[in-house]
């Protein structure tokens, strides 16, 4: 049996983590630490329910910044009980722990639980008095010292007020800082398509590309793909329904409890990035809300979950869409793979809760799927099963070899090559009685593989031979699970 990779953990950087009851304001203080708008932030209790991570630069030195949910010693339910275990997590690997409380309202009885037990841990405490929006709340924060506190720091996270005082305290409470280890980003992707036209100056490139040395042979193959599997950070989205097993599956990926499970649609609202280690090949994994129809979301940070979750296959490479097998494929699902097609990400199907699904009954679900998402032929699909984890370890497998035709690129020598053959035995249609020639073809770039064709008319090239062409080129060159645009330009003179 493989071994199930294990979460990266960058152990150059020492941990702060933010612990607190619900609704004291500990997302809006990883917002301001991190300079980011990641976390959801809204004004009621169990928002943020699964550890956050992120990074603080202050003074020219980093740490990590963990949020956690709400701890409420009087909640009952599975999802109460998994936030307060996440929350113990984030304490046990934390050097420093912000316990952060309500400056308004002052000291609760579970602000004092909650501090006796960081002290039981010997954990180096600060006390963080939020929400002290002026000089009118400070006189809240002397009737905390009773807690035995050398220091209480009166901030208000909304407004940065304090925060320089604040980061200059957890610096000096940090542990010496290890050994740098080389802090890899996960790329981010810097052009965004046009359905419509490529710029002038890149179409004069084409131009010149494809006229220059359009016959010479050169060696080596055909395709070659510009990934550097050695340094890209590959970031796969698991997007899906509600209870479609998204946050299972990155646990099974894991191997620890990095998402909080539950029965209850909705448990997942922030995306939560996770960078792992598989084969010598970095990931990383964005577990997202289930996406339903807008409709019957309500709540609003519900509605802002869906919209983060939409986001997360934008800056994806590869976008996972988890469809419960048990169920049958859904409306949602269908809309959700139209998400990812108009994105241009690379989509892999995964069929979870194989377990549940009876062998005579896979092939009609299969069959369902082509004729539901018949839009995405393409679709690279797979089955597994996050609670036996049968199939688990493929996902990864599968996502880099459809990242390697996500960034594939074809020599234009082959292209016009293929292109010359592929015309001869099927050309176009005639439009408005004229015949529609077709000059070249060359790639505009990766990611995804982006085609333009010359044509005498470009209104002439009808959709069903724009398939046509894309499916022979996914067929010739070996394109795996990754979309191809192609687009028709008039040749100049």
């Amino acid at each position: 049996m493989k071994a199930i990779p294990k979460p990266i953990v960058d152990h150059s950087l020492p941990v702060v983590a933010l612990v607190g009851r619900p609704n004291v304001g500990k997302s809006t203080m990883f917002n301001r630490l991190t300079s980011s708008h990641f976390a959801i932030v809204e004004d009621q209790p169990g928002v943020t329910r699964d550890r956050r991570y992120g990074n603080c630069e202050y003074d020219g030195k980093q740490f990590r910044v963990v949020d956690t949910g709400g701890i409420d010693f009087t909640a009952e339910g599975s999802i109460a009980v998994g936030m307060r275990r996440q929350a113990e997590m984030a304490i046990e690997e934390a050097d420093v722990v912000l316990l952060i409380v309500d400056g308004q309202r002052g000291l609760l009885p579970d602000d004092r639980e909650i501090f006796v037990k960081l002290r039981r841990a010997g954990k180096k405490i600060l006390l963080v008095a939020n929400k002290i929006d002026g000089p009118r709340h400070e006189s809240h924060v002397n009737d905390m010292y009773e807690l035995g506190c050398k220091e209480i720091f009166g901030v208000s996270a909304a407004h940065g007020r304090g925060m320089p005082d604040l980061l200059e305290a957890i610096l000096q409470e940090l542990p010496a800082p290890i050994e740098e280890a080389q802090h890899v980003e996960p790329p981010l992707h810097d052009f965004e398509y046009d359905d419509a036209a490529l710029s002038e100056d890149a179409l004069a490139a084409i131009d010149a590309s494809a006229e220059a040395d359009d016959e010479a042979e050169e060696e080596g193959p055909d395709t070659v793909s510009e990934a550097d599997l050695s340094k890209d950070v590959i970031r796969i989205a698991l997007v899906g329904r509600p209870n479609a097993g998204k946050s299972s599956l990155v646990n099974s990926l894991c191997g620890e409890e990095r998402m909080l499970v539950d029965a209850t649609p909705g448990t997942t609202r922030d995306p939560i990035d996770t960078p792992i280690l598989h084969g010598g090949q970095r990931f990383s994994l964005i577990d997202t809300a289930g996406i339903r129809r807008r409709v019957r979301v309500h709540e609003p940070s519900d509605r802002i979950a869906m919209t983060m979750a939409e986001r997360a296959i934008e800056r994806a490479d590869v976008a996972v869409l988890v469809i419960d097998a048990s169920e049958g494929i859904g409306e949602m699902d269908a809309r959700i793979a139209g998400l990812v097609a108009d994105a241009g990400r690379v989509l892999l199907i995964a069929l979870n809760k194989r377990d549940l699904v009876p062998a005579a009954r896979m092939k009609e679900i299969e069959s369902e799927l082509d004729r539901k998402l018949q839009f995405v032929p393409w679709a690279h699909r797979m089955w597994c099963s996050a609670h036996t984890q049968k199939g688990v370890l493929k996902i990864l497998d599968e996502a880099t070899r459809c990242y390697r035709s996500f960034a594939s690129r074809v020599k234009t020598s082959a292209l016009n090559r293929f292109f010359a053959g592929i015309v001869e035995k099927h050309p176009p249609p005639l439009f408005q009685g004229k015949p529609i020639r077709l000059y070249y073809i060359t790639q505009a770039q990766t990611r995804p593989p982006t085609f333009v064709v010359s044509v005498n008319y470009t209104e002439g090239m009808h959709f069903s031979y724009r398939r046509y062409l894309q499916n022979q080129l996914r067929e010739t060159f070996g394109f795996v699970g990754t979309p191809i645009r192609l687009l028709a330009r008039a040749k100049t003179k």
